[in-house]
């Protein structure tokens, strides 16, 4: 198929085109009114965009035998359109144009290839997209630990370099190989500390833990449309023996028997379990034992406990992390001042004593600060505590706990060291 031949343009349904005084392509009764059109003409009016999936080139010489299937049902309506006048035909060529096709043809839309890359909005795959980020952000601390391994040992390296500079002797040829291997440590070590800085940005502003659980939401809530549910506003009976094109939906996915508010809470319930004998099911209940079972629970404390903690978890931390750079400052203090002191064994035990109670203090510091990095990791302690409060308040009033409790009690026990105090006064007197 040459590209200096001649070519019919046709539809995959068999009809052929020509062209009207707009330059549209338009339907025709038959082959002796399609126009022909060489490589070039066709192929610029249909193999771009939408169109390349309905129209196709045909050259001349090739339609007999490759369309007699499709064409053969044309001739007949040759033969009688041939009869009719120049003018009729031209009329009769305008009834074979369907504005539904052409329109159904300008709806069509050519699949995107999505990509998690992309710039462009319309190609985004959004559900990879923070597939992607939750791992990226997630994997950060492994990979900035690796990375801080190897800071660290690229600055032993140069340790070694400097030491031997210092130390050994070098003549001219391995004194210039000394300062091209400090060279290329020392880029490697801007190239390493440049990549943590970079981390410490997108963690700071960015890839917290909270926006992961907003990604992981989202991404919940993206995969939900899949298995979305629809329920009819007015026509239910419309909807009763519907056959659903969609396989995964089933009939009660649409047809629901009671409306369930959509702000209630969600309830647990106890799903029963059963047994089959003889053909017959029987509805089997197991009791499982819980650390609760067998106790007076104080869910109203549990409950306040919660909520305190997951309030109050962030700024924690925070001053977690401050005590330690205090201690550490402490302890870096005392090490330099003991480098120009002169001390007597006295005076020796007692800095060996502050530093060794400094670094306990300091170890204590960082086991409860990693004891609470694992318990708000990949948490929004922020939106919890809301939900904790709110809990909180429902449970207090389930257990009908009065108001300003624990106001009540603090100024009962004022009260009462009062008292005592007035007893201790009268005592005195």
């Amino acid at each position: 198929m040459g590209t200096d031949s001649l070519y019919y343009i046709m539809d995959y349904s068999g009809n052929y085109y020509r062209t009207n005084k707009a330059d549209q392509l338009v339907a025709v009764a038959g082959e002796q009114d399609a126009t022909v059109f060489t490589f070039a003409q066709a192929n610029s009016r249909i193999c771009v965009g939408k169109k390349a999936s309905f129209y196709c080139m045909v050259p001349v010489e090739e339609t007999g035998e490759d369309m007699s299937g499709a064409v053969s049902g044309r001739d007949e309506i040759d033969d009688n359109s041939g009869a009719l006048p120049v003018e009729e035909r031209e009329e009769n060529d305008d009834e074979y144009i369907s504005p539904i096709k052409e329109l159904t043809y300008d709806e069509v839309t050519e699949p995107i290839e999505k990509s998690v890359a992309s710039y462009d909005l319309s190609e985004m795959d959004w559900a990879e997209y923070l597939t992607h980020f939750t791992y990226l952000v997630e994997g950060l601390k492994d990979y900035k630990d690796e990375l801080s391994k190897k800071h660290s040992d690229i600055d032993q390296k140069i340790c070694d370099i400097l030491h031997y500079i210092e130390l050994c002797e070098t003549d001219e040829n391995e004194a210039a190989d000394l300062v091209e291997l400090l060279r290329v440590c020392r880029e490697n070590r801007r190239d390493i500390k440049d990549e943590l800085q970079r981390i410490e940005y997108f963690q700071t502003g960015f890839g917290t833990n909270a926006n992961v659980t907003r990604a992981k939401q989202a991404l919940k809530s993206i995969k939900g449309l899949e298995t979305r549910k629809y329920k009819p506003r007015k026509y239910e009976e419309l909807f009763e023996n519907c056959v659903l094109k969609d396989r995964r939906l089933q009939r009660e996915d649409i047809h629901r028997k009671a409306d369930i508010s959509l702000d209630a809470k969600q309830r647990h319930s106890v799903e029963p379990t059963f047994n089959e004998k003889d053909g017959e099911e029987t509805m089997a209940e197991e009791r499982s034992y819980t650390p609760f079972d067998g106790k007076e629970n104080d869910w109203v404390s549990f409950a306040r406990q919660q909520a305190e903690f997951y309030r109050n978890a962030g700024q924690y931390l925070t001053n977690l992390q401050i005590d330690i750079k205090e201690l550490d400052a402490e302890i870096e203090k005392i090490l330099l001042e003991t480098e120009d002191a002169n001390c007597n064994v006295a005076q020796g035990y007692k800095v060996f004593k502050r530093l060794k109670e400094l670094r306990i203090e300091k170890k204590a510091k960082l086991k409860e600060l990693n004891c609470l990095y694992v318990l708000t990791d990949y948490i929004d302690c922020e939106s919890l505590a809301d939900t904790c409060e709110d809990n909180l308040a429902e449970i207090e009033d389930i257990m009908e706990v009065p108001e300003h409790s624990e106001l009540t009690k603090m100024q009962s026990v004022d009260n009462g060291q009062e008292e005592n105090m007035h007893i201790v006064e009268d005592m005195v007197g």
